[in-house]
């Protein structure tokens, strides 16, 4: 069954992250199963419009107001117009929502079930449940996930808090993990510097990616080890404290800033490394590790979230998020290498390469969309009345909200209606399409 997929995110290329990689590689691969694919996220800069990426892939950069991180300003009802035109211009049947973090994604996914659309939603991240911004974006997510037609997460350990978060059935969610494009990570042809080490650390550079951490145990190691470089790649605010760091301790020789990586040179900046280094605070998956795996680096993680599921425990070097701790996972790491005691690149190439890719990513998804085709559509009446089960006052407040969003594309259709000839249903068409590409 060919479908018609709209990927919704307010992180897109060109920032540059784990989600955007995930939403890129698996569009590309829906399209080469035949499907059609589009993706809508906000204008970056001057980059606003309709963009085209490899394989005629159709991105949407609607010029809505970026409010925070890449987030766009939550309005629910400022959205309608332009979601719903490009929606129902393109034919979608299936809205796929990725990040709990995005607005927009949340909003859009709203809107689908409006136009009478499925929807399905990916959560990429693990979130807490006691802090003030947690308690809000767990009650938006409980709203959201009521009555979207499936979830998928992306390890197990983000499945068990996706799952007690939004108070949603297990058999709801399913789980499949990130994947990488093992032809564009391999291991180094040259050997690298013999005479120094040097640990690489590619991330957003953020209090929850563990930018404190690194911070403090960098001085230590590099005065214990006088051979020890750091190569940084990667912005964000935390990356003022770590010039501090190397202002203070005077490590301008041997901590060097990139600043953002694009994809595309992520493995020639791994490749001159030894050991990579993740110290994230929490991590639903970690496609960075998998790509450090692939390029034959010695991988020393934190043992947070769903990073102890991700490679096998004789590929990875897990240590509790703590200095010490890091320090010393490091340090093992580091006899290692000089000892020549470390795993073969092109082993670990071979071993990594097999465990994720994105064909397979592809075809599990797949599965997921056609299973919500067969589920029936609830009357706008009974959908809007789930709400209720999310709180006496809360769930009360969507309902109405419901109705007014419902009321407003009532208007819309009435204004501005959009015809479209309907010689053949989406599905019909795109099965036509792939059969004259075999």
């Amino acid at each position: 069954m060919k479908h018609s997929i709209a990927m919704v995110c307010d992180f897109f290329y060109p920032n540059v992250g784990g989600v955007e990689s995930h939403i890129y590689q698996l569009s590309q691969c829906l399209i080469a199963r035949g499907h059609k694919v589009i993706i809508i996220t906000h204008s970056y800069g001057n980059r606003k419009g309709i963009r085209y990426f490899t394989n005629y892939l159709k991105v949407y950069y609607l010029p809505f107001v970026v409010m925070y991180n890449q987030c766009i300003l939550p309005t629910y009802f400022a959205t309608i117009p332009l979601i719903r035109s490009v929606l129902l211009h393109e034919r979608i049947t299936i809205l796929h929502g990725h990040s709990a973090f995005s607005a927009l994604a949340i909003e859009a996914i709203h809107h689908a079930q409006t136009l009478r659309i499925r929807t399905v939603f990916t959560d990429h991240s693990l979130f807490g449940f006691a802090d003030g911004s947690s308690i809000i974006t767990n009650k938006l997510l409980e709203i959201t996930l009521t009555y979207t037609n499936h979830v998928i997460c992306v390890s197990h350990t983000s499945k068990e808090n996706t799952v007690l978060r939004a108070d949603i059935e297990p058999k709801k969610v399913y789980v499949i993990p990130n994947a990488v494009d093992a032809t564009k990570f391999t291991p180094a042809t040259e050997n690298q510097v013999k005479d120094r080490i040097r640990i690489v650390v590619i991330s957003r550079l953020v209090y929850r990616k563990g930018m404190d951490l690194l911070a403090s145990l960098i001085p230590i190691l590099c005065s214990r080890h006088k051979d020890i470089d750091f190569v940084i790649g990667g912005d964000g605010p935390k990356r003022l404290l770590l010039e501090e760091t190397r202002e203070k301790f005077q490590l301008h020789e041997r901590l060097k800033f990139l600043g953002a990586v694009p994809h595309t040179d992520v493995r020639d900046v791994l490749t001159t490394g030894h050991i990579f280094l993740n110290t994230s605070l929490t991590e639903a998956f970690c496609i960075a590790i998998i790509e450090a795996a692939c390029c034959g680096l010695q991988v020393v993680s934190t043992k947070v979230g769903g990073v102890p599921e991700v490679l096998p425990h004789d590929m990875i070097i897990l240590r509790e998020p703590s200095v010490s701790h890091l320090i010393d996972g490091l340090e093992v790491a580091i006899l290692k290498h000089r000892e020549g005691t470390e795993m073969d690149p092109y082993e670990m190439y071979n071993r990594t390469s097999v465990l994720y890719t994105w064909p397979k990513v592809a075809e599990r998804t797949e599965k997921v969309y056609d299973s919500m085709a067969e589920q029936p559509l609830l009357p706008h009446h009974e959908r809007l009345l789930l709400f209720k089960k999310c709180g006496p006052v809360v769930g009360r407040c969507f309902v109405v909200v419901g109705y007014v969003s419902l009321l407003i594309c009532w208007l819309l259709e009435w204004m501005f209606p959009i015809n479209i000839k309907t010689t053949r249903n989406v599905s019909d068409n795109l099965n036509k399409k792939s059969s004259m590409m075999n």
